[in-house]
């Protein structure tokens, strides 16, 4: 082929590459929006709307993970505020543990990492997704029983389907910094640009309009740095579930397989259900000795302060070796309608009263 044709061919080539890659959205569209987002309203400088912390209904939520803290998805009120004119920093900015952004159907994004425990050797966190924590749509309920993903929200991918995601090319979400983020590739292969991503994860289009795209494989990440300055962009009221003696129930982690979670609406009340197995643990008993289980199928629940059913950690004795916990069961005043004796219950604990433990306790 001559080299003027071969030339023409080449441009012709790229023009083609560009163009499937250009995103051309207007992100003030209701449309790009689930169900879950409202009030949603545009000004020159933000995108506003509010959520209540919770996907589409039909999305299976917590099962699949193999290592909880034992919080559940509830109702939250969000505000977010995204910048609707993202400006690159001069440094990138590597993710704190926690929010770096929200999913277009209200719910949070965060890093990948634990917010538990640092790791001595690497001064790293662990992933949340290797350590199990993680349901079959890349979420879970954080400390404050807020539920949000920690990788690629596969769930909502899913929902949102090809046309919205590989053929209008709509984004899953946004970056604290302003920036969209979309899953080009996804659904179709043609549009994979893995290979084409910065550090951040990062690709600018033949417009000039930067995006972070998800992993669509092995680990799933959002994003690995900021491009852009990552700002304030969210706002939530909430308030922690008690236990029966006013204290706060949060992050107490179980190595617990989850096999269903469902919440049920009693009145004004709610009551939240996790049923599992206990692969091993070491549990208290009344009189004061401890038995081991193994592979122990039970459920942990909470409707209020005086209807739940979950796992403390006992006190320390000198006899314990290892951790030791409680199946601490209370019933006074559970809804009229709701079944305890329904449930598959472990083992309770009715001895002296163990001390309250500072929440997310990482003792082993």
């Amino acid at each position: 082929m001559p080299k003027f044709f071969l030339s023409i061919s080449v441009m012709i080539l790229t023009s083609v590459a560009a163009f499937a890659h250009t995103i051309d959205t207007d992100y003030c569209d209701s449309a790009l929006y689930t169900e879950e987002v409202f009030n949603l309203k545009c000004t020159n400088k933000h995108i506003e709307f509010k959520s209540k912390g919770l996907p589409s209904p039909d999305h299976i939520l917590m099962q699949g993970i193999t290592a909880t803290n034992q919080q559940v998805p509830r109702l939250h009120d969000y505000d977010f505020k995204i910048t609707r004119k993202p400006k690159p920093s001069s440094t990138k900015t590597k993710p704190d543990s926690g929010a770096i952004g929200v999913a277009v159907n209200g719910i949070p994004l965060f890093d990948p990492t634990t917010q538990g425990r640092v790791n001595p050797a690497t001064g790293s966190r662990p992933n949340t997704l290797l350590e199990g924590e993680l349901d079959k749509c890349g979420g879970h309920a954080g400390r404050g029983d807020d539920y949000h993903y920690h990788i690629a929200p596969v769930c909502l991918i899913e929902q949102l389907g090809k046309e919205r995601i590989d053929d209008k090319k709509q984004p899953i979400g946004f970056a604290m910094d302003g920036y969209p983020i979309h899953a080009l590739g996804w659904f179709d292969n043609a549009n994979n640009i893995e290979d084409q991503l910065d550090e951040c994860r990062g690709y600018t289009d033949s417009k000039g309009r930067y995006f972070y795209n998800v992993m669509t494989q092995a680990n799933w990440d959002i994003l690995t740095c900021f491009t852009g300055k990552p700002k304030r962009f969210a706002k939530d009221k909430w308030a922690a579930r008690k236990d029966k003696n006013g204290n706060d129930i949060v992050g107490y982690p179980v190595k617990f397989d989850i096999k269903n979670y469902s919440a049920q609406q009693y009145g004004a009340e709610t009551c939240h259900v996790v049923t599992g197995t206990i692969p091993k643990e070491q549990l208290l008993r009344t009189n004061g000795s401890t038995i081991k289980i193994n592979d122990a199928d039970g459920s942990i629940f909470y409707c209020n302060p005086s209807c739940y059913a979950m796992f403390f950690e006992a006190d320390k004795k000198p006899q314990f070796k290892g951790r030791v916990i409680y199946y601490e069961r209370v019933t006074d005043k559970c809804p009229a309608r709701f079944s305890v004796s329904d449930l598959i219950l472990f083992e309770a604990y009715e001895g002296p009263p163990q001390t309250y433990k500072a929440p997310q306790s990482t003792k082993k």
